[in-house]
């Protein structure tokens, strides 16, 4: 069965927690991340970071290590296949500056090309001031990434597993859901689900030392965006 083929179906589909204590069940949501967000991800792509595997496993192994906080859920079809996932985390306040200092350590023990990737995380991160813009918020539900299989796009998964954010963030007491955006097709997705942007870096003025462009993403991605949303009710 094609793509037209399925879009022309009414999808059925339930929105799941990923098990935490099921070894196969977090290997498949890995392994579905690993094709759907990692292969697809413009940064990782202009950077040829597949090629280096020093660096695809780090970065891999920084991003997956929140899989196991009872956070991510799934987008499972009425028979059986997986079709999209979120991972998200909860950020507080006073946790902060901690989490800055372990980025810093994993900067010097890293590979160069994974090390590219969490400079930026880390710019961004800094001058983002999410807690500095939003003094009274003190808990954030942070999206860390959203995936969903090509063929099933365009048929609300997505804007589904976003509402699912939403509802983790009012039951675990977050007053604002957090999402970057690396891509030009995920910042057009926050944007129509209400985000709103606080923070952009454009490609072309992120330089290293010797002016040379560090991430030459191809259109029509052009910017890091971050994206937030207080009203959650």
């Amino acid at each position: 069965m094609n793509k037209s083929d399925i879009n022309k179906q009414r999808l059925n589909y339930n929105i799941v927690p990923m098990s935490s204590d099921n070894d196969n069940d977090r290997q498949i949501v890995i392994e579905f991340l690993k094709k759907n967000f990692f292969q697809q991800t413009p940064l990782i792509m202009c950077t040829q970071l597949y090629k280096d595997v020093e660096s695809v496993e780090k970065l891999q192994n920084y991003l997956f290590k929140i899989l196991d906080n009872g956070l991510t859920f799934k987008a499972v079809s009425s028979n059986g296949d997986l079709i999209g996932v979120i991972t998200n985390d909860i950020i507080v306040k006073d946790n902060e500056k901690r989490s800055n200092c372990s980025s810093n350590s994993e900067v010097q023990e890293g590979s160069v090309k994974f090390n590219k990737f969490m400079k930026l995380f880390q710019k961004v991160e800094q001058e983002s001031d999410m807690f500095e813009r939003y003094p009274n918020v003190n808990r954030v539900m942070y999206i860390k990434g959203v995936a969903v299989n090509e063929a099933f796009r365009g048929q609300g998964v997505c804007k589904a597993l976003f509402y699912k954010s939403k509802e983790l963030a009012l039951e675990n007491k977050c007053s604002m859901v957090r999402v970057d955006c690396s891509s030009y097709f995920s910042a057009s997705a926050a944007e129509k689900l209400g985000f709103q942007c606080i923070y952009s870096l454009n490609y072309e003025e992120y330089t290293n030392e010797k002016g040379e462009v560090i991430f030459n993403a191809l259109p029509p991605h052009k910017q890091f965006k971050v994206y937030v949303i207080s009203k959650l009710n």
